[in-house]
């Protein structure tokens, strides 16, 4: 005497183990949820804290803290942000998208065009790219290397 017949045994196996798959996958997305995030770093934090206090003191209009804090605004002024050189035979699509007028679409576009026909040669191979053209060829040429 058995309590299931063996369809119904095979029907609650193929559900315990459809179950027990959902979760291990449900697991191993969570896990990787987080592998992007990029922590805020000590130079940034700096800086957000120094323009918070600038905004603070001249809401407060306090005299003893704007004169501290315009001396980090000279300081501040001289900051000039740094340009990254990506490679756009080896960038991936994250990187691609950093640049100036490449969005998700034409960074798909220049990967597959890199897979199809080889690395870039000269930076006029990207003007083979479609939603590229001359005048955003002249925006990246200083943004980017082969």
């Amino acid at each position: 005497m058995t309590l299931f017949t063996l369809q119904e045994r095979r029907v609650v196996f193929f559900l315990i183990g459809t179950l027990t798959l959902g979760y291990g996958i449900r697991l191993y997305n969570q896990s990787h949820f987080y592998d992007e995030f990029n922590p805020v770093s000590d130079e940034e934090k700096t800086s957000f804290m120094n323009a918070a206090e600038i905004a603070y003191a001249s809401s407060n209009k306090s005299t003893e803290a704007t004169s501290e804090i315009a001396e980090d605004v000279a300081v501040e002024k001289n900051y000039k942000p740094k340009t990254e050189i990506i490679n756009i035979n080896t960038a991936k699509k994250q990187e691609l998208i950093k640049l100036p007028k490449i969005g998700p679409v034409t960074a798909k576009r220049i990967i597959k065009f890199r897979d199809d026909f080889g690395p870039f040669n000269t930076f006029d191979g990207l003007l083979k790219v479609k939603g590229i053209g001359p005048k955003t060829l002249e925006k990246l040429k200083p943004l980017i290397t082969l």
